[in-house]
């Protein structure tokens, strides 16, 4: 399930290990129209997990980033 967006790569890459660290697996997915190499690390990423953790991760981000200031 998506549980947050990250305009860039890089954002992606931070709150993939915020959740990681907790031991929350998680997936960075291009969005539409980005999937492309030449793109490299530009573009919005989806975060996805398991349904079983999206309260956490949820939690998780909110707690650390506010989920609307990436």
């Amino acid at each position: 399930m998506k549980v947050a967006s990250a305009p860039n790569e890089v954002q992606a890459l931070l709150m993939e290990g915020l959740l990681r660290e907790s031991d929350i697996p998680v997936l960075i997915q291009r969005a539409p129209g980005f999937d492309v190499p030449e793109f490299l690390a530009a573009g919005p990423r989806s975060i996805l997990v398991p349904t079983d953790f999206l309260e956490a991760a949820t939690e998780i981000l909110s707690d650390t980033t506010g989920l609307g200031s990436w």
